[in-house]
C-alpha cells in the first residue's frame, strides 16, 4: 500500500493552521508528517478506501470514511467558514464534477483560508510530443478531465476563489529547447506569444494554491547570504525561511557565502538579511550601497556576543552600523547590539518539528548526553562531582559525548561513548537515546548572551536536563520542567536524584516536553519576521535618514 506525502505540496501548507481538511487522505501520511511541526492543528482526513482509512485513523484527529461525490457536505459535521486550509492533492481531475466539489467544499473555509492542490497539464510539452505520435499516456486510468493553466484558473474562479500561485514542476531537457525551437513557426502563426506558451509547456503539473481572500498578497522577498553554516544556519536562516514561504505572496532564497542578487517578481518588496558576517570597512561599502539602490532593506543576523570577535570592532561594527536593522536571539544580546543599531527585533530560537512522545524502555541504563562546542570552561567546575557520582551508580549509568574529546577522556567510567562532530540528524539520535543532559554555563559576559537552545531540543526528546542558572534559569521552571543547580555540590545531589528516581525524571521530562510543544515551536511564531520586515519596509525613509547619519559614504557619489 503506497503511504507517501506529496512533498512539493506538504511544504505549502501554512505551519499555523488550526482546521485543515485533506480530501482523499489516503492513510494519513501527510497528516501525520504535518502535525509533528504543528500539535494543536485540528486534522481532518476523508478517505473513501477503508483500509486506507483504518491507518488513517490513528494519525488523524479524525477521519470520515465517504466518497465526497456522494456524501452531502453537511453530514461532515464541519461547520461553514471553520477551516483553514482544504488540501485535494492530485484528486480533482479524477473527479466527475470537480467544479461543484469544489464550489461546495469553499464553503468550509475562513475568509483567508486556502485550497491547495496538484493538477496535471495536458499542455506538457511530452504529452504533446507522445500525442503527435499517436500515443496517449494513462490509457487505464481512471481520470475524469484534463486541465490546461487557463482552465485551471477557470476551475477555481468557478468556486470564488482566487488563485495567487501556480507553480509549474516539470524536467526541461535539451529537448525541451529543441522542442520550442521546433514549433516556433507554429506558435507564430498562430500569433501565440513566445514565452507564454514556452510556459504553458514545461510544467508536468502545477501546484495550486488558492484563496477565498480578494486581496492580493503583499509580496516579499527575503534573500540570505549564511556565513556562518554549521550549526545555526538551520534554526537561523533555513527553517524559518522555510516556514515564511509559506505565507502567501513571500518568497525566501538564501545561499552559503554568495550575495549574487536574484531578479525580483513583479510588485516584490525586497529584504537582504546578512547572517553572522564580519563586515570589513571600507572594503564592504560599495556591497552595500549596491544594496541600498536595489531598494533592498538591509537586516543583520548575529545569534553571538559580537564582543567575543575582535574583527568587528577593528572594523567599527560596520556589520550592524551598515544596515537599516538587526535581528537577534535574546534580549540581553539585543541590548548590546543597540549601541550601534538601536532597530533590534529579537526573534527567540525556536523548534521547526516536535518528535512524537518519548517511550522509555521499561529496564534499561540511565544514559547521560553531553554535547556542546567550547565548553571546556563551563564544565570544568562540575567534573569532579560528576566523577563521583559516575563512580557511585558505575553499574546502571553510561555517558554519550559528542564533539568534546576532553571531556570524554576526564570521564572516569568505562561505559562511555565518543562521537566527533557529526550532522543534526545524528545529533538529535544520539539525544534521542538518553535520559539526562547536562548544561553547564558559567556566569560570564558571553554566556549570558547565548539561548536556550540546548534545552529545548533536550525537552523535545524527552531527556531531563540539569542545568546551570546562566541562561537556563529563565526558561526552566525548577523542579517541573528541569533542575537548575548553582554550586558543584547542588549538581551532585541533584544528578544523584535524576539517576535514582526514574519517575521525577521521566515526569520532568514529560512536563518540559509539554512546555515546549505549548510555547516554542516554530508554528507559533514564524509570521513575526514577515509582519516586521514589512514594518521595517514602510518605515524605510526613517531608516535610511538613519543610516545616513550612521555612514554618509553609504550615500556618496
Amino acid at each position: 500500500m503506497i503511504d507517501r506525502a506529496n512533498h512539493d505540496l506538504f511544504k505549502l501548507l501554512p505551519p499555523d493552521a488550526k482546521v485543515i481538511v485533506e480530501i482523499g487522505c489516503g492513510t494519513g501520511s501527510r497528516g501525520e508528517h504535518y502535525k509533528l511541526i504543528n500539535p494543536h492543528c485540528q486534522y481532518i482526513g476523508i478517505e473513501r478506501d477503508r483500509e486506507k482509512a483504518k491507518i488513517a485513523v490513528d494519525r488523524l484527529n479524525w477521519v470520515a470514511v465517504a466518497d465526497i461525490e456522494e456524501i452531502a457536505i453537511a453530514s461532515l459535521d464541519i461547520e461553514p467558514e471553520t477551516v483553514d486550509c482544504l488540501i485535494f492533492g492530485d484528486l480533482l481531475p479524477y473527479l466527475k464534477n470537480p467544479w461543484e466539489i469544489l464550489q461546495q467544499y469553499s464553503a468550509l473555509l475562513k475568509p483567508e483560508g486556502q485550497v491547495f492542490a496538484t493538477i496535471p497539464n495536458v499542455q506538457y510539452w511530452r504529452r504533446i510530443v507522445n500525442l503527435l505520435r499517436g500515443h496517449w499516456e494513462n490509457p487505464d486510468s481512471k481520470m475524469q478531465h484534463w486541465f490546461t493553466l487557463e482552465s485551471i484558473k477557470s476551475l477555481f474562479a468557478g468556486a470564488g476563489l482566487q488563485v495567487y500561485e501556480l507553480q509549474g514542476k516539470g524536467h526541461k531537457t535539451e529537448n525541451f529547447a529543441q522542442f520550442q525551437q521546433l514549433l516556433h513557426p507554429m506558435v507564430k502563426a498562430l500569433e501565440l506569444k513566445s514565452s507564454d506558451f514556452a510556459t504553458e509547456t514545461g510544467a508536468e503539473y502545477y501546484i495550486v494554491r488558492s484563496t477565498k481572500s480578494t486581496v492580493q498578497p503583499r509580496r516579499l522577498l527575503i534573500q540570505t547570504i549564511i556565513m556562518a553554516p554549521t550549526g545555526c544556519d538551520r534554526v537561523r536562516v533555513l527553517e524559518p525561511d522555510k516556514f515564511s514561504a509559506t505565507i502567501p505572496g513571500v518568497r525566501t532564497v538564501s545561499g552559503v557565502k554568495t550575495a549574487a542578487l536574484i531578479t525580483e517578481f513583479p510588485g516584490e518588496e525586497k529584504v537582504f538579511v546578512w547572517q553572522r558576517t564580519i563586515m570589513q570597512y571600507p572594503a564592504y561599502i560599495p556591497k552595500l550601497k549596491e544594496l541600498l539602490k536595489q531598494d533592498y532593506l538591509i537586516v543583520a543576523e548575529i545569534d553571538d556576543n559580537p564582543v567575543r570577535r575582535r574583527e568587528y570592532a577593528d572594523n567599527n561594527y560596520l556589520s550592524y552600523r551598515g544596515c537599516h536593522c538587526v535581528q537577534t536571539t535574546t534580549e540581553p544580546l539585543a541590548k548590546i547590539l543597540r549601541h550601534y543599531n538601536h532597530n533590534v527585533a529579537v526573534f527567540p530560537n525556536q523548534l521547526a518539528y516536535l518528535p512524537p512522545p518519548r517511550i522509555y524502555p521499561a529496564e534499561h541504563a540511565v544514559t547521560i548526553f553531553f554535547g556542546a562546542l567550547n565548553r571546556e570552561n563551563d564544565w570544568q567546575p562540575i567534573m569532579a562531582a560528576l566523577n563521583r557520582v559516575l563512580v557511585a551508580h558505575k553499574h546502571r549509568i553510561r555517558v554519550k559525548v559528542i564533539h568534546d574529546r576532553r571531556f570524554f577522556d576526564s570521564l572516569e567510567i568505562q561505559q562511555k561513548e565518543f562521537e566527533s562532530f557529526c550532522t543534526y540528524e545524528r545529533y538529535q539520535e544520539i539525544m534521542y537515546s538518553c535520559d539526562i543532559a547536562l548544561l553547564p554555563l558559567v556566569a560570564n559576559p558571553v554566556n549570558e548572551m547565548k539561548s536556550d537552545l540546548k534545552f529545548i531540543e533536550c525537552a523535545a526528546r524527552g531527556v531531563a536536563v540539569l542545568a546551570s542558572p546562566t541562561v537556563y534559569e529563565h526558561s526552566i521552571v525548577e523542579g517541573e520542567t528541569g533542575l537548575i543547580y548553582k554550586h558543584d555540590k547542588e549538581f551532585e545531589i541533584k544528578l544523584n536524584s535524576l539517576i535514582s528516581d526514574t519517575s521525577m525524571r521521566q515526569e520532568i521530562a514529560a512536563n518540559a516536553y509539554e512546555w515546549v510543544r505549548d510555547n516554542r515551536l516554530l508554528c507559533g511564531h514564524y509570521r513575526q519576521r514577515r509582519d516586521w520586515y514589512l514594518q521595517m519596509r514602510d518605515e524605510l525613509p526613517r531608516l535610511n535618514a538613519e543610516l545616513r547619519s550612521r555612514l554618509p559614504e553609504l550615500f556618496a557619489d
